[in-house]
Parts: structure tokens; sequence; C-alpha cells
């Protein structure tokens, strides 16, 4: 649930009347930041002085400021639900949120705040949104920096925000200056790779958006020949995640391994992994998203990648690291990770709208080049209207 805090707008603006919950890693200026997590952050972490970059922006531009949301344990897992404060699905009973940002998508679910700040470094806004039918956008890279939010994972690490509506996100990319793309994109459907892992309903909801973002806009369509697999998204974000983690928790943080006692295993052996690997790995793992930035960066050249949000439906909190896909039992993160980390590999926009497909609420996803982020958003304003 939310926990209030209040802050008043600083201006006004677009967001004149718009109420902000702040996922509870990014700073408030005079409120105690929390990474949900029993690890004793640095005072210069726990107890901000001045507010994020994202937050000054939005108050800003009139909104105000109502609480804070939980997130998944450092931000280091996509459920929401694990050790620690936990978020259960607002609107599917029995399931996860989904996360990191499960906490700010669950309250602007429930109606308690119209906008949510989160931070995606994998998928972490459009997960959570995608699974509570919401509109979730993870930004450009550059388009609000990442100042005075606790990082995960420097390089791949972006803010993004959670909305029942595109209507609201449309104001907030207004006042944060967001721009778009050319006229006319290319509509192109997600090549056969990218299917192989998906529910069927989540594909036909792909099929079915294509379908109406060509003939609703009279786009031309295409297949997305060219994306790259989805083992070079795997290892490409496996060899470059787990050191930018131990940089930002050895070096930009203060706390590993010094407090290495108090953080959960799963993360421990993680960063443990992540300093054994040696120079060698660390340059192919550079030199792999050098190339597939490029290879990405080609392919959406005017052009929008319609993608599964997250390929399934959110887990029980039963069995909250399981997806079940056309009736077989997955790992969570083989099946989700393929749809979201291209965009946090190469620095892309990315949003996540909700669909219903036979009956079926899935996340669809559009990708688009850098600085598309308002023509996305119009985009899923045209699915959502549909």
């Amino acid at each position: 649930m939310l926990a209030e805090v209040h802050r008043d707008p600083t201006g006004t603006g677009p967001l004149d009347d718009v109420s902000v919950v702040v996922k509870e890693l990014v700073g408030i200026g005079g409120h105690e930041l929390s990474a949900n997590s029993p690890v004793a952050l640095p005072d210069r972490w726990a107890f901000p002085t001045e507010d994020a970059a994202i937050v000054a922006a939005l108050r800003a531009s009139g909104a105000h400021i109502v609480g804070t949301g939980t997130t998944h344990e450092f931000a280091w897992g996509i459920t929401t639900y694990d050790r620690g404060r936990q978020v259960e699905n607002p609107v599917m009973e029995g399931r996860v949120a989904g996360g990191s940002s499960g906490g700010s998508a669950e309250a602007v679910a429930l109606g308690q705040a119209d906008l949510g700040i989160g931070t995606d470094t994998g998928g972490s806004v459009r997960i959570p949104a995608a699974w509570c039918h919401l509109v979730g956008w993870k930004f450009s890279d550059g388009l609000v920096p990442m100042t005075g939010i606790l990082p995960l994972a420097p390089g791949l690490d972006h803010p993004g925000l959670i909305a029942r509506e595109t209507d609201v996100l449309l104001k907030a990319a207004n006042a944060l200056g967001a721009t778009r793309m050319g006229a006319n994109p290319t509509i192109l459907s997600p090549p056969p790779d990218a299917l192989d892992l998906v529910d069927s309903a989540a594909a036909a909801a792909c099929a079915d958006a294509v379908e109406i973002l060509t003939s609703e806009r009279d786009l031309p369509h295409a297949v997305g020949v060219g994306y790259p697999t989805k083992d070079e998204l795997i290892h490409c974000f496996g060899l470059v995640q787990g050191p930018a983690v131990v940089v930002a928790h050895r070096d930009m943080i203060g706390t590993w391994p010094g407090e290495s006692m108090h953080y959960p295993d799963y993360i421990i052996q993680r960063l443990t992994v992540a300093e054994e690997r040696n120079n060698r790995e660390l340059d192919r793992g550079n030199e792999l998203r050098a190339y597939l930035r490029l290879q990405l960066n080609d392919l959406l050249e005017n052009s929008v990648l319609v993608l599964p949000a997250t390929g399934c439906q959110p887990p029980t909190t039963d069995a909250p690291e399981i997806a079940v896909v056309n009736g077989r039992h997955f790992d969570l993160r083989q099946v989700v990770l393929p749809n979201t980390i291209a965009a946090n590999i190469a620095g892309l926009p990315a949003v996540t709208v909700p669909f219903r497909s036979d009956g079926i609420e899935f996340g669809v996803q559009l990708l688009g080049p850098q600085g598309s982020d308002v023509t996305l958003l119009e985009l899923a304003s045209t699915i959502m209207l549909a």
C-alpha cells in the first residue's frame, strides 16, 4: 500500500492537480529513502536533502506528491514479492503485481495516485504496468537523468512513469520536454524468434495491435527482421548487468561488501559471480552491447516494433518466480526478460499498453528509436481507444 508523503507543487504547468506516487528508492527531499532492505544505507542516500531530478521536474510542472510505493529489494527483481514488504496484484487476486516498481503500479491501479514514478533496468516499470493493466513508459536515455535515484545497474537504469491512461502520460511528456519521431513510422511485427516462449494469447494480442495501428493510422507494415535473438539479448544483459550492480553497490552506494551480512543470499550470489568476471568477459559484454545497439538503431530507424510486454500472465503468490506459458511452467525471468531488456541495452524508449485479445488481458509493448517517446504514447492511445 501507498505510504503517505506529501509535497506540494513548486510550479504550475501541464501536471496541475496530478497526484504522484514515488518508488521508494527515488529521492524526495527531507524524506527517508528506503530500498525495502535491512541493509543500512549511508546517510547521503538514506536522507536526501533534495528531490531526485524526476520528482523535481514533475513538481515544477504542477504535480503534487502523495506517497511512496514499495520496491523489490534494491530494485533487483521483477515480482516485488520477495523478503521485506510484498505487493500483491490489485486487479488479479492471488497474483504478484510485478516489479520492481510494483508499489507504484499498485497505488495507481487502486486510484491512490494518477501517476507512478518507477525505475526500469530490465523492465521494472513495464512489467508491473502490464500485469496491473496499466500503461508503462520507460524513457529514452537521457530524457531525465537518474540524479537522486538509488542506482541498480548504471548504464541500464532509466526512470519511467505508470498511469491508468495515456492522457496523463502525454501531459508528463509535455512537462519533461519529450519528443516524437518523424511522421508515418513503419509498424514492425515481432519476428518469429521473439514469440518462441510467449503465451499464444500474448502473441495474438501483438498481431491484433499491429492490425489496429496499421489500419487506424494508415501506417506501413513490415516484419521486424534483424531484431536480436533472445540468446543474444540475454547473454549481453547477463554480461553487462552484474558488473554494473557491483559498481553501484561498492563504489556509488558504498554498502558492498561491508554490509554483505544483511544482503539476501541470491543478491550475494549474483554480486559474487559478477566480481569474478575477468576483463575479457567484461570487454565482450561491452562489445556485444555496442553491436546490439547499432543493430537496434538500424532496425528502428523511423519504425516502431510491437512486442509482448511480458509474454505471460503474472505469477501466483504461491509460486512468484514461475511463469505459465500455454500450460507449461518456466523460470519467470526466462520468459519475461527477453521481451523487455532490448530497451535498456540500447537506451530506447518503450511503452506497454493494456490490451485484450480473446477476452484475456495481455500487455503489448511498443519499442521505438531514441527520442520517439511522444510517438509511442500517441500510438498507445490508438490501441487503447480501438
